[in-house]
């Protein structure tokens, strides 16, 4: 099980989930979009992604609302390196942020948390950093999932430093959010899919995304047909079952 922290775990392999994010640019479409259909974008004048790897969450950002002004947070350089050079990127911790109080209208946090196992500084400094009205979202994964157990169990045996993902539980995010005074909190478990054109487009997506060493594609698409992996005629795309706690609160 790796016990490292994610500095340690995105330095070594960051460029492999930035590689497969780029080589597949709809397998977590639908994720990104269910966060971001969470926040209203369309008044808001200033985002922040953390931490924001190399900026998938700001590039969906960035489509939708091209006159807002993103900053990307991310503890490693070397994750970070893809990030879109015309956002604002800043290297630092995710619970000790360089910036002004009331810096962003809205913040997003996709899936980066579960390697995290402090996570209220973390919530008390975005907190921080949102505008009165401003809009905190978040989505990871649920503690006791189909969806963790695969990270948890064939990931974690498979790649160099193994996954210990902390999970979160059900009213976590809701209690975190309200510790820190945000209002309007609510959550829930929601259940989609990653989407592939092939069968093996999934299985070699997950082997670079994890960096799944020790295992072949085959193995890795075998593993995945045990999880849901099948075609949908409704649009003509491979689909992998997923599933994420999303939660969103406002800053008062």
């Amino acid at each position: 099980m790796n016990k490292l922290d994610y500095t340690d775990i995105f330095d070594f392999r960051g460029a492999h989930y930035n590689r497969a994010c780029r080589d597949y640019p709809i397998a977590r479409l639908l994720e990104r979009t269910a966060l971001l259909s969470r926040l209203d974008l369309s008044d808001k004048t200033s985002f922040c992604d953390v931490p924001a790897g190399g900026g998938y969450l700001a590039d969906g950002v960035e489509e939708l609302q091209r006159s807002i002004a993103i900053s990307c947070i991310e503890p490693s350089a070397t994750f970070g390196q893809m990030i879109d050079s015309s956002f604002t990127t800043v290297n630092c911790p995710v619970d000790s942020i360089p910036l002004a109080d009331r810096s962003f209208d809205a913040i997003g946090s996709l899936a980066g948390l579960h390697h995290i196992a402090n996570r209220r500084p973390v919530l008390k400094e975005w907190s921080r950093l949102l505008k009165a009205g401003g809009e905190l979202a978040v989505a990871d994964v649920a503690l006791g999932s189909v969806t963790g157990d695969f990270l948890n169990g064939f990931v974690d045996f498979h790649t160099p430093q193994g996954h210990d993902g902390i999970f979160f539980a059900a009213g976590e995010f809701t209690e975190l959010m309200q510790e820190q005074g945000l209002e309007d909190c609510n959550e829930e478990v929601v259940k989609l899919y990653w989407q592939f054109e092939k069968r093996e487009g999934a299985a070699f997506f997950c082997k670079d995304l994890f960096y799944l060493t020790t295992v072949e594609v085959e193995d890795v698409a075998i593993q995945l047909d045990r999880l849901g992996l099948h075609f949908s005629e409704t649009n003509n795309q491979w689909q992998l079952p997923w599933e994420l706690i999303y939660a969103k609160g406002k800053k008062t």
